[in-house]
């Protein structure tokens, strides 16, 4: 089962609905590497967050690469 995991912030990890923060950059990042091979519910309790916050359905995180559209090159024109 793939789990959709965006880094929010140095301290923000966004898994699927719910957006974990972290009091240290090193906690997020142990949270995050621990969800590689790991359950959510194993990785809260191995490394709890400060918080654990569901985000809104319509809400969109900041990722540089969401909404991004790359075109094909058009060519010479004859």
């Amino acid at each position: 089962m793939t789990i959709t995991t965006i880094r929010i912030s140095d301290t923000e990890v966004q898994v699927e609905r719910t957006l974990y923060k972290f009091a240290q950059k090193i906690d997020a990042d142990s949270f995050q590497r621990c969800l590689i091979d790991t359950s959510i519910d194993r990785c809260y309790r191995s490394h709890p967050p400060l918080s654990a916050l569901p985000t809104m359905p319509d809400e969109q995180p900041n990722d540089p690469g969401r909404g991004s559209t790359i075109s094909p090159s058009l060519g010479a024109k004859r």
